[in-house]
């Protein structure tokens, strides 16, 4: 019962997570209107990590050895190439499609975990089918990959780090402080990212300035809110959701992104993306149900409790 709890806690935290995610591609898109993509990310992260300093008096476990820095410090290193990764991919390619490539994550994250020895139940497969299939429903318009150029496959290369980096906070949080863990890997994140900055811009610290008033609710959204909030929910949540539901799960991003479009931006809502939905949310429900009863249970246990 209380496992049960903890999974459906778990879950909703994971929902929560690709709710902030979800409504942040506004902040994201906007925020580069006043900062480049390597400064605008080192400020939010180190924001992000700031914030969540001040609640370790309140809420912080027990401090981390030295394996659990190299773990958080891990973390943000494959954290810091999914993101920037995927930030210079969208410069080259349109919104939907680097939606959809980054989504492949879904289906590294059991393909990673069984080349591990994990053992899945059955239908995580399709779960994941059903869900890339929803994605591309929900961000691929008539003729987008009709040509592929050089933005798609580094957004795609960020895939793979996205899926290490579920796998990584799966593993961390068995043994260390959700708390402790995010903020190493945050700070972490920001200086890598301040170390892009100085290697790929040319940084003209008045004009960073101009940036941060120009921009300051983008950056307050995007440090507070989709770092220090979301990233720490995730890491939280991962306690009691194996890696590869919890992929699934953050697929709903998508599904967020799109709602905070037509709220905010007045863009249209399709019959094409309501069936995206219908398909993203039908693969998240299959993979919480056992398709062969007990032996099938057991086995989600098991990936629980690895």
């Amino acid at each position: 019962m209380t496992q049960n709890r903890s999974a459906l806690t778990g879950n909703f935290l994971m929902i929560i997570t690709a709710a902030l995610w979800g409504f942040a591609f506004v902040a994201q898109k906007t925020g580069m209107d006043h900062l480049s993509p390597y400064m605008f990310s080192a400020i939010r992260f180190v924001l992000g990590a700031t914030c969540l300093v001040f609640l370790l008096r309140w809420f912080g476990g027990a401090r981390l050895d030295r394996r659990g820095y190299i773990m958080g410090i891990a973390m943000g290193v494959v954290l810091t190439f999914g993101a920037l990764m995927q930030q210079v991919g969208i410069v080259e390619t349109t919104a939907g499609k680097g939606g959809f490539l980054t989504a492949i994550y879904i289906l590294l994250v059991p393909i990673f975990l069984s080349f591990s020895g994990h053992k899945l139940a059955l239908q995580i497969w399709p779960a994941a089918i059903l869900a890339i299939a929803g994605l591309y429903l929900l961000s691929i318009k008539g003729g987008e990959f009709n040509s592929i150029n050089v933005g798609d496959y580094w957004v795609l290369a960020s895939a793979i780090f996205w899926a290490v980096h579920i796998i990584l906070i799966e593993k961390a949080v068995k043994y260390y402080d959700p708390l402790r863990l995010s903020i190493v890997q945050f700070y972490t994140c920001g200086v890598l990212s301040l170390f892009a900055v100085f290697l790929f811009d040319e940084t003209v610290w008045s004009e960073v300035l101009v940036g941060v008033k120009g921009g300051w609710l983008e950056l307050l959204y995007g440090g507070v809110a989709s770092v220090a909030v979301a990233y720490t929910l995730q890491v939280f949540a991962q306690r009691s959701v194996p890696s590869h539901h919890a992929a699934l799960i953050l697929s709903l991003e998508a599904v967020f992104a799109v709602i905070g479009g037509v709220w905010l931006l007045d863009e249209e809502l399709t019959m094409r993306m309501v069936m995206g939905f219908g398909l993203i949310f039908s693969g998240i429900i299959l993979a919480q149900i056992p398709l062969s009863g007990t032996k099938a249970k057991l086995k989600i246990r098991e990936n629980i409790a690895d």
